[in-house]
Parts: C-alpha cells; sequence; structure tokens
C-alpha cells in the first residue's frame, strides 16, 4: 500500500513538472513572438543612439586622449571637478567658490551656476570609482552625453508607447536617436546643461501623464506623482529651458479643462507636483525665490487657483 502511494505521489509530481515545463514552453512562444521584435529593435535604435554620438572619437584616438568641446563645457567640467575633489555643496556652501583662474582679477562666481550636470557626474563618477572602475575624470564627462543621450532615446519610448502602443514609442525612439538638433547636444564631448535638462523634461512628461490617468491606483498615481515632482526639480536646476516647458505644463492644464477632462485627481498632482518641483528648486543660488515671480511661473500658481476654482463648482453643481 505504501508502495503504491509513493508511486502515485511520484506520478503527481511527474505529470505538474511536465505540465510546468509546457507552460513556460507556451510563455516563451508567446515572449518571442510578441516581444522579442520589438525589444530587438529598440536595442538596436538604443545602440545606434550611443554609436552616433561617439562617432567624434574616431578624431581623438590618434592623439591618446579624449577631450571636450567649447567654452560651456569646460566651466561645467571645472565645477564637476570641484565637486568630486571638495564635496556636492563645495562651489555653493559655505562660502561661495570664486575661481579667479577662469576670470581675472575679480574672479568669477560659481556658486551662480545651475548644479544638475556637475552633480550628477560628480555622484556618478564617484558610484563608479567606488565600485573599482578606474576612468579619468575628463573621460568620463566626455562620453556622459552619449550615455545620456541613449538613456533619453529609452524614456521617449516608454512616453510614445503610452501614447500609441509599441510602434509609436519606437518610432519615437528612432527620431529622437536621429534628429540632428539633439544629435549635436548630446555628441561626445559636449558636457553642457542641455544633457541633463532634456532627461529632465522626458522623465517629466512621462512621470506626469501616468500621474493624472484617471484609471491608475491612487497609490501608484502618488508614486508618479512624486517622481514627476523631483524630474521637474531637476530640470529647472539643470537647464534655463525649463521656462518653455513650465508654461506648456500649464497650457496642457488649462485645455483640459476646456475639454471637460478635469479630475480631482488632477488637482492633486498638480498641486504636488509643481510645489514640491518650486520649493526645491528656489534653494539653488541662480534660481532663488525670484524664480517664483517672474513672468514665465506666474501662471502656474494662476493655473492652481483655476484648479481650485473648478473642484469647488463641480461640488457645488453636483450638490
Amino acid at each position: 500500500m505504501k508502495r503504491w502511494l509513493e508511486l502515485g505521489i511520484k506520478e503527481t509530481l511527474k505529470e505538474r513538472v511536465i505540465n510546468g515545463l509546457k507552460g513556460l514552453g507556451r510563455l516563451r512562444l508567446q515572449v518571442s513572438h510578441a516581444s522579442m521584435m520589438s525589444f530587438s529593435a529598440l536595442l538596436l535604435i538604443l545602440l545606434i543612439a550611443f554609436t552616433v554620438r561617439i562617432l567624434p572619437l574616431r578624431w581623438e584616438i590618434p592623439s591618446g586622449t579624449v577631450r571636450l568641446n567649447e567654452f560651456d563645457p569646460y566651466y561645467q567640467f571645472i565645477l564637476t571637478r570641484k565637486m568630486v575633489q571638495n564635496g556636492l555643496l563645495s562651489p555653493y556652501w559655505p562660502t561661495p567658490w570664486i575661481n579667479t583662474q577662469q576670470w581675472y582679477p575679480q574672479g568669477l562666481d560659481m556658486s551662480h551656476s545651475l548644479p544638475a550636470l556637475p552633480m550628477t557626474t560628480a555622484i556618478l563618477y564617484d558610484i563608479i570609482s567606488f565600485l573599482g572602475v578606474n576612468v579619468d575624470l575628463m573621460m568620463f564627462a566626455s562620453f556622459l552625453p552619449a550615455i545620456m543621450g541613449a538613456v533619453c532615446c529609452l524614456i521617449i519610448y516608454f512616453i510614445g508607447k503610452d501614447m500609441g502602443g509599441k510602434p509609436a514609442g519606437l518610432l519615437a525612439a528612432l527620431f529622437l536617436a536621429l534628429v540632428p538638433s539633439f544629435l549635436q547636444r548630446t555628441a561626445l564631448g559636449f558636457f553642457d546643461t542641455e544633457v541633463p535638462g532634456v532627461l529632465g523634461l522626458l522623465l517629466f512628461i512621462l512621470l506626469f501623464l501616468r500621474a493624472i490617468e484617471e484609471n491608475r491606483a491612487l497609490g501608484s498615481s502618488l508614486k508618479y506623482t512624486f517622481g514627476a515632482a523631483f524630474a521637474l526639480a531637476y530640470f529647472i536646476t539643470g537647464w534655463g529651458g525649463a521656462y518653455f516647458v513650465i508654461d506648456l505644463s500649464v497650457f496642457f492644464v488649462f485645455v483640459l479643462i476646456l475639454l471637460k477632462r478635469y479630475s480631482q485627481r488632477l488637482l492633486i498632482s498638480y498641486g504636488i507636483i509643481f510645489g514640491i518641483a518650486l520649493f526645491v528648486a528656489t534653494k539653488v543660488p541662480i534660481i532663488s525665490l525670484g524664480y517664483l515671480t517672474s513672468g514665465p511661473v506666474i501662471p502656474v500658481a494662476g493655473m492652481f487657483l483655476l484648479l481650485c476654482l473648478a473642484e469647488v463648482l463641480r461640488h457645488g453643481i453636483s450638490s
């Protein structure tokens, strides 16, 4: 009796293993047919984006060194080197760093600089140095624009995918990978503010659109909301062109109200995102509290009041 019971258990386990392997095979077929092509296409686009951006390397190889190009990238590199050597806040605190080697004899106040790019580079450089990767800071700063350019293509893929499916995402990624204006600003050695600027811009768009989706769970929406807030803060502290995106965001919310797409979630997400982003950004000396009273930023407060009014009217009408 015991032997028959053991045989029965073995047969049952054998059947379960066989069924599990069959299910795994079906899953593998589904993955290979439904996702492998789009995944391969995305990897190819990212590889193209990175390869095209490092093509200037062919002129650098004979000299044996990789350098930056233009004046502004060297300005950003000096800030980065200061942060790597003396800490992330060293150009700003406890006393502003006056660089007399860059402007003589008065010196240049380096504390009036946008911190996103040098801080990002310094943090990433410290991480790879901690992991034992020995690379020159100049070379790392030269390659970073190409790496972040490829990352931007990946982010815009998810934006396009959310809006129009995988084909739209792949087309958007391919377009951004090869568009000349963005290609020039993320090429090897172009270590300037556009690098974190476009990254923060795309992250903000992706997270903001996901945060205001009405069919998303509240907890998930709040996570995207806080993510969008810090992405916008990163964008503001990284690129002076943030003015344009802030006004476009306000206009986008205004259009949603006109189309009767207002929701309480839109009010909450909008208030949290711009509240946190502007609070963080105004801590940077070059931005300061005067940023809040500038012409392009004032509409943010006006739109928040309009959203509050829409919420009051909605409750008034429903009651």
